[in-house]
């Protein structure tokens, strides 16, 4: 009986020890690998150092692009608000100021008729009278005579 557990023991350790050391053989050559491939087998400080640099690097250009994400996430509703707000604003401020142009244009035509109205006269007006004096007459003189325009 004591052979029959001895055999059975051993047999189970041999049997299972070629899948442990498979096992151990995979996960230590993965692990490895991954160690060995950036350095190679006799690594130079200037490699080590260069690969590790670059590591830092790139984990600090994902922090960087993942802090910017969460930036621009916060930034964005209030540039989209600020630039509709500014185009809100530009439009009433066109509108304002292209009724004050219209009354503009308004008011320096109507100055413009009533100066060249004073100047030349209204088409309205009676056309105005025409005195005739010998020369030897004064202007001066509170009797005027008008001429009548011939038709």
């Amino acid at each position: 009986m004591k052979m029959m557990k001895t055999i059975l023991i051993s047999s189970t350790i041999l049997a299972t020890t070629p899948l442990w050391a498979q096992t151990t053989t995979a996960t230590e050559s993965t692990a490895s690998q991954t160690q060995v491939a950036p350095y190679g087998d006799n690594p130079n400080i200037f490699k080590v150092l260069g690969h590790k640099a670059q590591q830092s690097l790139e984990n600090t250009a994902e922090k960087v692009d993942h802090g910017l994400q969460k930036g621009v996430a916060k930034v964005k509703p209030k540039v989209e608000n600020a630039w509709e707000n500014s185009k809100e604003f530009a439009t009433e401020k066109s509108e304002m100021a292209k009724e004050k142009t219209q009354q503009a244009a308004v008011s320096v035509n109507k100055k413009l008729n009533e100066t060249k109205d004073t100047i030349l006269g209204s088409p309205n007006d009676q056309p105005a009278p025409i005195v005739s004096r010998p020369l030897s007459q004064s202007s001066t003189e509170s009797s005027s005579v008008p001429v009548q325009p011939a038709s």
